[in-house]
Protein backbone atom coordinates (compact mmCIF):
# COMPACT_ATOMS: atom_id res chain seq x y z
CA UNK A 1 0.00 0.00 0.00
CA UNK A 2 1.28 3.54 -1.11
CA UNK A 3 1.07 6.37 1.29
CA UNK A 4 2.26 9.00 -0.96
CA UNK A 5 1.56 12.99 -0.15
CA UNK A 6 1.70 16.30 -1.73
CA UNK A 7 4.14 18.28 0.93
CA UNK A 8 4.46 22.09 0.55
CA UNK A 9 7.31 23.84 1.66
CA UNK A 10 8.22 27.85 2.08
CA UNK A 11 11.09 29.00 2.49
CA UNK A 12 11.91 32.99 3.48
CA UNK A 13 13.94 35.01 1.00
CA UNK A 14 16.08 37.51 2.32
CA UNK A 15 13.72 40.19 0.16
CA UNK A 16 10.99 39.01 2.87
CA UNK A 17 9.22 37.20 0.17
CA UNK A 18 8.02 33.32 0.77
CA UNK A 19 8.38 30.79 -1.89
CA UNK A 20 6.87 27.79 -1.68
CA UNK A 21 7.61 24.48 -3.32
CA UNK A 22 5.79 21.47 -3.95
CA UNK A 23 6.97 18.03 -3.58
CA UNK A 24 5.17 14.28 -4.00
CA UNK A 25 6.49 12.24 -0.77
CA UNK A 26 6.18 9.28 1.60
CA UNK A 27 7.15 8.45 4.69
CA UNK A 28 9.49 5.66 5.29
CA UNK A 29 10.56 4.10 8.43
CA UNK A 30 14.20 4.70 9.46
CA UNK A 31 15.40 1.74 11.82
CA UNK A 32 18.74 3.63 12.89
CA UNK A 33 16.81 6.54 14.15
CA UNK A 34 14.14 4.81 15.40
CA UNK A 35 10.90 7.14 13.60
CA UNK A 36 9.38 7.47 9.89
CA UNK A 37 11.02 10.11 8.04
CA UNK A 38 10.30 11.66 4.79
CA UNK A 39 11.50 10.42 1.65
CA UNK A 40 11.06 12.90 -1.16
CA UNK A 41 9.52 11.14 -4.45
CA UNK A 42 9.35 14.23 -7.22
CA UNK A 43 10.08 17.18 -6.92
CA UNK A 44 7.23 19.45 -8.42
CA UNK A 45 8.98 22.81 -8.50
CA UNK A 46 7.36 26.24 -6.98
CA UNK A 47 3.80 26.35 -6.15
CA UNK A 48 1.68 28.56 -5.08
CA UNK A 49 -1.76 29.88 -6.04
CA UNK A 50 -0.58 31.23 -9.51
CA UNK A 51 1.36 28.24 -10.91
CA UNK A 52 -1.48 25.67 -9.67
CA UNK A 53 -3.90 27.91 -11.74
CA UNK A 54 -1.81 27.15 -14.51
CA UNK A 55 -0.42 23.80 -14.06
CA UNK A 56 -4.77 23.28 -14.03
CA UNK A 57 -5.45 25.03 -17.31
CA UNK A 58 -2.39 23.04 -18.60
CA UNK A 59 -4.50 19.56 -17.72
CA UNK A 60 -7.80 21.10 -18.87
CA UNK A 61 -6.72 21.84 -22.69
CA UNK A 62 -4.39 18.95 -22.54
CA UNK A 63 -7.92 16.86 -21.66
CA UNK A 64 -9.68 18.79 -24.28
CA UNK A 65 -7.12 17.72 -27.00
CA UNK A 66 -7.40 13.94 -26.01
CA UNK A 67 -10.69 13.96 -25.57
CA UNK A 68 -11.89 16.05 -28.82
CA UNK A 69 -13.69 19.46 -28.95
CA UNK A 70 -14.88 20.70 -25.49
Amino acid sequence: MWRMYLRESKQKRANGKVVTYLQIAENAWNPEKGRSQARIIYNCGRGGADVMRRATTRRRISDRNVIGNG
